[in-house]
């Protein structure tokens, strides 16, 4: 397992319009490469809307991505995807399914996945994932964690 890692967090709270938040990207050395992201779609973003399939942010909690991503048509992410394991994911009679990291296309939000904002802040994690993936790192471990 490689010292990099991912930190995404954000404020979850009640609104129309979509919360940002922050997914970090963190080198063995300390340095963090800080990225614009959200999770969730505008009015879905509270803490109880973790488990409201297809509409919630991601639930809290600890994952892994891969470093290479493979491609996606899906409407809203149409690219590049990280596929965040485990898959699924559950509590109880609860269960979220299919979650990634990619670019937030079309419509702002996510239903579920943790989504970045800025064309070339994606552009530049995906050149970062590449090179760690060089270096024969094949996951990254992912807090979730509001």
């Amino acid at each position: 397992m490689s010292s990099h890692k991912l930190v995404f967090t954000m404020s979850l709270g009640k609104s129309q319009s979509l919360i940002l938040g922050s997914l970090k990207l963190i080198y063995p050395d300390g340095q963090i490469i800080d990225y614009l992201a959200t999770s969730g779609l505008p009015d879905w973003q509270r803490p109880t809307d973790q488990w409201a399939r297809a509409k919630g942010p991601i639930p809290a909690g600890d994952y892994e991505i891969p470093t290479e991503p493979y491609w996606l048509e899906s409407r809203g992410v149409e690219g590049f995807f990280f596929h965040i394991t485990p898959d699924p994911v559950g509590s109880g009679d609860r269960i979220r399914s299919e979650l990634g990291v990619h670019y937030d296309a079309n419509v702002p939000g996510t239903s579920g996945c943790i989504g970045l904002i800025n064309w070339d802040g994606w552009e530049g994690f995906c050149r970062r994932l590449r090179n760690i993936a060089a270096l024969g790192v094949e996951l990254l471990p992912l807090k979730v964690q509001y």
